[in-house]
């Protein structure tokens, strides 16, 4: 923002009555955003007191755009499924939406643009492979934000203005003639004054015009902001969408030196994402509404099968990376990971289960645990000797971190024993997935020196159901004993089975 309208701007901001505030949630959002030690577990706690921030994101985690074939039912898993970025963005969006009232600016039409404009910006970065795209997503969100303020403090002004401008380009140019300014420098002082990041500031600061000398030396944060807007009202004005997307290609070209065909993915990844936001914003993001109808479903099947391609392609390094990456900001001492498989310890294992049961009890949600033991692991060391055996639990482990999803806990128990934690997850769920990892672990073939060794493993699974109320399994050391007691009732019945938790098992 430049230094000699700061201080007009200081004065307008101080001058308005009932200006734009900051939702106790947001801001304690913002605040987890910034810090790098925030889990899941901490924007879980924060967003569950706003049931409906909470059931939106509900509705974020099962919409196509996040590609899921099993239904998410609770806050912990819809977090746990979109990634903690995801939610923090979303969180922020939703509880940035601004309210109707009486005023000149048809806030209807401005959350469209701010909408429109956060998603293209997504969609540059992800195209163009950059790492920040949550933060592109919110510079482009907030960038019109100051336009709330220029109508509380120059109703008359700005109703004029408004009026005459026939795009959001003319727009700009009247403010600026009008005021001095534009509604990006007032959006820029504005989020100074809530203390947002700096590079969201610039960034909004920035949306309406970039230097092209030295372009390098710009962030692609604040490219891909300005780039947004351009987007955004390639779709507002469907009449000049030829245009317009010629400018966007100019531009994007200057910007970043993509070519032609770069930038038509751009545009088609984002026709094909629109019914999607559409819906989950619950805004008309497509103006052509009946060319939105015939989009839907088609953009529906398109945009799965993207995801899901993706998803396959990058699932095991992703899970086994982002799982470590996640467990490493946790662990603030090496002494809480088994030096011989990776995976947490039975001092870790106490530790997060403990606060996981916690969690567990004040939202209200399910918590499962399986105990898996190892069958006749006892038979292999006496065979092939104990490095065999280690690398038996080795290669066990390394199906665990596969199978296991991003949220969920696994840890080594001690000798053959491994327990995994599944938060936020219900007894059926939690049974089908510890199936799916009884079977992967028995067709598995370690194969040493022309010896092919296969194992089978007995699991126990003990759910707790949220609440404390008539439940055998009320503290987390009844919920591992309630998994050991099926974990051998397993045993009994012959073994390589998955038995659930009854009072008759013990």
């Amino acid at each position: 923002m430049d230094q000699d309208i700061a201080p007009e701007l200081k004065g307008l901001l101080e001058q308005v009555n009932k200006l734009p505030t900051l939702p106790a949630v947001a801001l304690r959002v913002i605040e987890l955003g910034e810090d790098p030690y925030a889990g899941v577990g901490e924007i879980t706690d924060v967003v569950a007191n706003d049931p409906a921030l909470s059931a939106k994101l509900l509705k974020s985690a099962n919409s196509p755009l996040y590609a899921m074939r099993r239904q998410v039912d609770n806050l912990r898993q819809a977090i746990s499924v979109l990634g903690f970025n995801a939610a923090l963005t979303l969180a922020l969006s939703f509880s940035l939406a601004p309210k109707h009232d009486a005023g000149p600016l048809d806030k209807q039409a401005y959350w469209r643009r701010s909408l429109l404009a956060a998603v293209g910006a997504r969609m540059l970065a992800e195209q163009l492979g950059f790492q920040d795209a949550a933060k592109c997503f919110m510079g482009a969100l907030l960038q019109d934000i100051g336009m709330l303020v220029l109508e509380k403090a120059y109703p008359e002004d700005y109703t004029e203005i408004l009026a005459e401008a026939s795009d959001h380009a003319a727009l700009v140019l009247a403010e600026r003639g009008r005021f001095g300014f534009d509604h990006a420098a007032v959006g820029a002082a504005l989020l100074e004054n809530w203390r947002l990041p700096e590079c969201a500031c610039k960034a909004v600061a920035t949306s309406h015009g970039i230097s092209t000398e030295n372009v390098e030396q710009v962030s692609e944060t604040l490219r891909c902001v300005y780039l947004s807007g351009l987007l955004a009202d390639r779709w507002i004005h469907p009449e000049c969408s030829d245009v317009l997307s010629a400018r966007f290609a100019e531009q994007t070209s200057l910007l970043f030196g993509v070519d032609a065909e770069t930038c038509d993915a751009i545009l088609q990844r984002m026709e094909e994402s629109l019914p999607h936001y559409a819906e989950l914003f619950e805004v008309d993001l497509v103006i052509d509404s009946d060319r939105a109808v015939g989009l839907i479903d088609e953009a529906r099947e398109v945009l799965m099968l993207r995801n899901l391609r993706a998803l396959q392609e990058m699932s095991e390094y992703k899970q086994r990376n982002v799982m470590l990456e996640s467990r490493n900001r946790q662990l603030e001492e090496r002494s809480y990971i088994d030096p011989l498989t990776g995976l947490l310890n039975r001092a870790r294992l106490g530790q997060m289960l403990e606060q996981e049961f916690h969690s567990a009890i004040a939202g209200g949600w399910p918590l499962s645990l399986g105990f898996i033991d190892l069958d006749h692991f006892k038979r292999i060391n006496d065979t092939y000797g104990h490095q065999v055996g280690d690398r038996v639990l080795i290669d066990v482990s390394r199906l665990l971190q596969e199978k296991v999803r991003q949220a969920d806990i696994a840890a080594r128990y001690g000798g053959e024993e491994f327990v995994l934690v599944f938060p936020g997850t219900s007894q059926d769920k939690a049974y089908e997935l510890l199936e799916r990892l009884r079977k992967a672990i028995a067709s598995d073939v370690l194969r040493m020196d022309d010896v092919e060794i296969s194992i089978t493993a007995s699991i126990g699974l003990a759910t707790f159901p949220g609440s404390l109320e008539h439940v055998e399994c009320n503290s987390p050391e009844e919920l591992i004993r309630a998994a050991d007691r099926a974990l051998y009732a397993a045993k009994r019945e012959g073994r390589n089975r998955t038995v659930i938790y009854h009072r008759s098992s013990s």
